[in-house]
């Protein structure tokens, strides 16, 4: 159906049909084809990640780390890397990391038993003076899928359609039948903090000939329409933009036409207005400010550089954390800033919340040098905490 010849081998990826090493949205669109008999149902490892601080000053926490840790790697998962830092005076240590391959990828259980592991929880519960230590976890997390639909070419072939949540930065998928791990498949991407037009990108399903056979069958696809209105149920096809936590108000509200729109000339569908002048409309209060500014910050209209245009699991619509963020750009100012020791996350500020570059700088532009939100030298910024 999709890529004429019926596939030979027991799991195909047919969509994305060519290699995808750039992911602009925090989440992608796979169809996979398997043989009923090989892979009767299709295992899924998509990759997950857990980050932790453990203030080793406060009561009791060393005492419960293990079953602390324990609790951080979720049901049916495995791991990949356990990247461990202890905080001393003088500040972080160089972190020490465990890794392992796919198909050598650990449970909970199997770390538990390994050494190094028995190592930390020694360090952290009995021999160490830090003050604190930051657990960095990452793997894969299995699920297994029922046949989404027959292979209208292949009575021996099923086809599942999938949405896969996407961590920043590099994502290895894989898929295989139910014990055949070590026989899987792998997809492979990057998922780019920086934006690209809808228009721009290759390999995209409304900018494809595929899009316009589809619509022989199914209408309401923006083609289907002879390009003059765009009455397509979105949902239909892209369930995954509403499993974020934290939604763009229109992707919640259905939407998607005060953004998009079918561009009848382009075969493709756009952002006609573009970034930023789309987000302007609704966040003037944000072009006020980006264009008021006498301290500029570069990509302060580039919105979808630190922003998803549908949703993430963070408030504020980040794409990442706001740490990982401004080091992917400002990769000088990890340690050290704007002093020796100064905590840069993980600390809390009077009011409960942790602090981050944001506590000091404000992202969209302000009226005082180097992006700080307040007036005066390096002192008076101090001197809002201390």
């Amino acid at each position: 159906m999709l890529l004429g010849d019926a596939p030979h081998r027991d799991i195909v990826i047919l969509v994305p049909s060519t290699p995808d090493s750039v992911s602009f949205d925090q989440s992608k669109l796979l169809i996979i084809s398997a043989s009923k008999e090989s892979a009767p149902q299709l295992v899924v490892s998509a990759q997950w990640e857990k980050r932790k601080s453990f203030n080793l000053a406060e009561e009791g926490v060393r005492e419960k780390f293990a079953a602390d840790f324990y609790r951080l790697v979720p049901p049916q998962a495995t791991i990949e890397l356990l990247s461990y830092s202890f905080k001393y005076f003088k500040g972080y240590l160089d972190p020490d990391t465990l890794k392992f391959g796919y198909t050598d990828t650990l449970s909970i259980r199997g770390l538990w038993q390994k050494k190094e592991f028995a190592e930390l929880a020694k360090t952290v519960q009995k021999q160490s003076d830090a003050s604190e230590v930051v657990i960095y976890l990452r793997g894969w997390m299995d699920s297994t899928y029922a046949a989404t639909y027959d292979d209208p070419n292949n009575d021996a072939r099923t086809l599942y359609k999938l949405h896969v949540s996407l961590l920043p930065g590099a994502n290895a998928i894989y898929f295989s039948s139910p014990g055949q791990r070590e026989h899987a498949v792998s997809f492979v991407t990057t998922t780019a903090l920086e934006s690209k037009a809808t228009v721009d990108r290759g390999y995209l399903f409304h900018n494809s000939a595929l899009e316009q056979s589809c619509t022989t069958c199914h209408e309401g696809l923006p083609s289907a329409d002879s390009g003059q209105t765009m009455n397509a149920d979105c949902n239909v096809c892209h369930k995954e933009l509403k499993h974020s936590t934290f939604l763009h108000a229109p992707v919640e509200m259905d939407e998607c036409k005060s953004c998009h729109s079918w561009s009848k000339e382009r075969h493709a569908v756009v952002v006609e207005k573009g970034v930023p002048t789309a987000c302007y409309d609704c966040h003037s209060e944000k072009q006020q400010q980006v264009e008021s500014s006498s301290s500029l910050h570069p990509v302060a209209s580039e919105c979808l550089t630190c922003h998803s245009q549908h949703g993430t699991q963070r408030d504020h619509l980040l794409k990442a954390d706001v740490y990982d963020i401004c080091t992917s750009c400002h990769e000088d100012q990890k340690m050290n800033h704007p002093v020796g020791r100064h905590p840069l996350r993980y600390a809390k500020l009077k009011n409960g919340e942790e602090i981050s570059c944001v506590t000091c700088h404000n992202p969209h532009g302000s009226n005082f040098e180097k992006l700080k939100r307040f007036p005066g030298g390096r002192m008076d910024i101090c001197t809002q905490c201390h």
